[in-house]
């Protein structure tokens, strides 16, 4: 059916989305932009974490987080975030979103 997404495609659009980028929703998106280019250090995790939650705790009340993990690509820099919500559902999302 069209129109329908599921929860993984709904949490991943939200997190492409810059926050405050949508006129008619301000809360919609994420802070993750913010992190372009900063080195990945603990900084960075514990910031990323808290955008995730927050993100997805505004905008997607189907679902709660559970924890945010970290996988990075040291050649080219690509972080993966991997995303488990409190049903054990597993999703993967990585900083690509700017190519």
């Amino acid at each position: 059916m069209a129109g329908i997404s599921t929860i993984a495609e709904s949490i991943i659009r939200i997190l492409r989305t810059p926050l405050g980028s949508r006129v008619m929703r301000p809360y919609y998106g994420s802070m993750l932009y913010e992190l372009r280019d900063r080195k990945f250090d603990d900084r960075f995790k514990a910031l990323a974490t808290k955008y995730i939650f927050e993100a997805i705790k505004i905008n997607e009340p189907r679902v709660q987080v559970e924890s945010v993990d970290f996988k990075i690509e040291p050649i080219n820099g690509k972080v993966s975030f991997l995303i488990i919500l409190a049903n054990n559902e597993e999703i993967e999302f990585t900083n690509d979103w700017y190519k």
